[in-house]
């Protein structure tokens, strides 16, 4: 299990990701950073799920956040000397098409590689002003903890929601259905959509980005925060893990105090 926790001015982040009980590699790929600017730090956290054989997978999602950390890095780097901000959703939607390409040029360069994909959820805040922008991809989810309730941010880019959504699936039928793996967007199609959210952080607000290997097993409603949000976040695991751990397990949980 890889775990580690991060602290910046009011806001704490905690980090788990292990590969479970049925896979030999982790094609989970996941990141925290920190970029202080002349305004405040600007805060990138993120977490994939890379598809594709050969390892392929793996290759995926770490090329994905690879590339998402290096434009946000350059924009941060631009902040420092004194450039004027541009809206977020900006910022990401150059990070996520930087990250498309990253993947598509590997599958070009490596024959091996090509036609590996990944899921990606972000998230990007500003402390200055305790506002962001998530970006997703696919069937990792960002979940926000209000006034001790759960909401789910994201809709998942697969089959069996979209079936859902049009009312020809109920939910307990898509938990098990055949397909319901079968993803309909991500990272490394020829041709991608993508969601941009704005969001805003209110005191005691949790944002949780996870992969399905978490979600499917323990629910939302099963997520209790305590003072020590690492230990919770190591907690959700472990329930996943006793539970068959059937996929690799990936979650990034940032409280705003």
């Amino acid at each position: 299990m890889i775990s580690g926790v991060m602290r910046v001015s009011r806001l704490e982040i905690a980090t788990v990701s292990n590969v479970g009980r049925r896979r030999r590699n982790n094609e989970d790929f996941h990141r925290v950073a920190v970029y202080p600017t002349a305004r405040g730090s600007l805060v990138l956290a993120a977490v994939a799920d890379g598809m594709g054989g050969s390892e392929a997978g793996e290759w995926a999602s770490k090329l994905a956040i690879e590339g998402l950390t290096e434009a946000v890095r350059a924009y941060a780097a631009q902040l420092e000397t004194g450039r004027p901000a541009v809206p977020l959703e900006r910022v990401m939607d150059k990070a996520f098409r930087l990250a498309q390409h990253r993947i598509l040029q590997e599958g070009e360069r490596v024959p091996e590689r090509k036609g590996m994909g990944t899921t990606l959820t972000a998230m990007l805040l500003t402390e200055w002003n305790k506002s962001g922008v998530i970006g997703h991809v696919g069937d990792t989810r960002a979940y926000r903890r209000n006034k001790g309730r759960w909401q789910q941010l994201t809709a998942d880019h697969s089959w069996v929601a979209q079936q859902v959504r049009e009312g020809l699936l109920t939910p307990h039928q898509a938990e098990t259905h055949p397909w319901r793996h079968m993803l309909t967007q991500a990272l490394g199609l020829a041709e991608v959509r993508y969601d941009l959210m704005g969001i805003n952080l209110a005191p005691d607000d949790t944002i949780v980005l996870t992969t399905d290997g978490l979600y499917n097993l323990v629910l939302p409603e099963e997520w209790q925060t305590t003072l020590d949000l690492q230990s919770s976040v190591e907690h959700w695991v472990s329930l996943a893990l006793e539970r068959g751990g059937t996929d690799n397990i990936t979650a990034v949980a940032a409280r705003w105090r």
